[in-house]
């Protein structure tokens, strides 16, 4: 054997080895990337809760409406805020939908548990995906025909 014939074969070990090691390298950076988007996005969602959560700060005297299945009269001087904020609540039930895949078994049964304690519990929720539950994905349209089928208010 030459020693050209040997340099050649540690020369193919070592490109060997770099391209696993590369390629190694490029995984976990991809699961790095991965958990980052999963983590904004699960932020993004937390952030909407905050939001609603500061409303009713500001507001108490909306609360009723979302957690005492208290309905809306006709001429409450709120009722555009209330609506608007009903309006809210389906989309943070949206960002549920679409972050479940990002959640362990538990807390999406918790999201999951939050959804239905919500729906049951509010009148302008139910009314809000009563009328347009098509601006929702298939996926919510559904979770709202299984929430419409079990026993309780809504």
């Amino acid at each position: 054997m030459h020693w050209t014939d040997t340099t050649e074969a540690l020369a193919a070990v070592v490109a060997s080895t770099a391209a696993v090691v590369g390629l190694a390298a490029v995984i976990v950076q991809l699961r790095h990337l991965a958990e980052g988007i999963r983590s904004s996005a699960r932020r993004a969602t937390y952030d909407i809760g905050v939001q609603i959560k500061l409303v009713l700060i500001e507001h108490p005297h909306l609360r009723p409406f979302f957690f005492d299945d208290v309905p809306v009269p006709p001429d409450h001087p709120d009722a555009g805020r209330i609506a608007s904020l009903a309006e809210l609540y389906c989309i943070y039930f949206q960002e549920f939908v679409e972050q479940s895949h990002n959640l362990s078994p538990g807390n999406q049964a918790a999201w999951a548990s939050l959804v239905r304690s919500m729906y049951r519990s509010s009148p302008p929720i139910r009314r809000q995906l009563d009328l347009r539950l098509s601006w929702y994905s298939e996926e919510v349209q559904e979770m709202v025909r299984t929430l419409r089928s079990e026993p309780g208010p809504g």
